[in-house]
């Protein structure tokens, strides 16, 4: 099961690059990091847990999972993914192992306890970051990185048992249900049209209309855009006049199943180059769309 889902999303990323080779440096920087998560969750190490405390009014005014249940517990393995998931940053950014190297001394002596990131989660994330920062010390980015492929994980596994509790309480917001982040893709079906978002924070991927910008909930058809790239109809920019946001898109696809849209939005990393060349933001910042200089 491991081997082939490995294989498969392999074979996914040597398919994007073929069709974007601009990506093969991040997709190449990002494959030992996405592999590795599948490996940890296969060794089930991680184990499910009770989440009480789902209130569906509560859910269904917008209040998001993971300000209802607690995904993270101290008797998590984070010792082992730590190792785990800085070897992969190791392999896949070079620039980032003297940070990672610091992340794991400090955990082995004692200076470093990762779950107090996640004891507040998701508040105080900034400050946690800066401290330890500081501390270390190392670079925020290395930090945060790694820290979201730990949280990554650990949604993965619980997103399944906290999505069943949901049943047919509605969800109309453009951030996730389940923890509440901003989308990262969306992908437009082909034949009926539906508009699914995807959070590259835990996972999960949700119906959204069409008409109504996801961030800031402006619903018309004039002041909303989609940017093509000539003659690469499939590849797109959602962008809303009224927050200067804009949501990279996969149009007019045939099925949900046939894309990793992790692997998507890697690949696509050119859009977040000219639409944040436009002046315009993208609704979540990640790895791979904040850029520099």
């Amino acid at each position: 099961m491991m081997k082939q889902r490995i294989e498969t999303l392999s074979g996914i990323m040597d398919r994007e690059i073929e069709k974007n080779p601009h990506s093969r440096e991040i997709i190449g920087a990002f494959r030992p990091v996405l592999i590795a998560r599948i490996r940890f969750l296969a060794k089930g190490k991680l184990k499910s847990i009770p989440l009480p405390g789902f209130d569906p009014v509560r859910f269904t005014g917008g209040v998001s999972l993971v300000r209802q249940l607690r995904f993270f517990s101290p008797d998590d393995p984070w010792k082992e993914m730590v190792s785990a998931m800085t070897a992969a940053i190791k392999e896949g950014f070079p620039s980032l192992r003297e940070d990672m190297d610091r992340l794991e001394t400090a955990g082995r002596k004692g200076g470093l306890d990762i779950y107090d990131y996640f004891r507040t989660f998701p508040d105080h994330g900034e400050d946690i970051i800066k401290l330890w920062s500081a501390d270390i010390p190392a670079s925020p980015q290395g930090i945060a990185l790694l820290l979201h492929q730990l949280m990554r994980i650990v949604l993965e596994k619980r997103r399944p048992d906290a999505v069943a509790l949901i049943g047919g309480a509605e969800w109309k917001k453009g951030y996730c249900p389940v923890c509440g982040a901003f989308p990262t893709i969306a992908l437009i079906e082909e034949k009926i049209t539906r508009r699914w978002l995807h959070c590259s924070q835990c996972g999960h991927d949700w119906l959204f209309s069409r008409v109504i910008c996801p961030y800031c909930e402006f619903e018309a058809q004039e002041g909303m855009d989609f940017f093509y790239v000539e003659n690469r109809t499939q590849e797109a920019a959602f962008s809303c006049d009224k927050c200067q946001r804009y949501l990279v898109t996969l149009n007019r696809v045939s099925d949900l199943n046939d894309h990793e849209l992790d692997v998507s939005a890697l690949s696509l990393t050119h859009l977040d180059v000219i639409m944040q060349g436009k002046g315009l933001t993208p609704m979540v910042n990640c790895a791979w769309n904040t850029f520099e200089g």
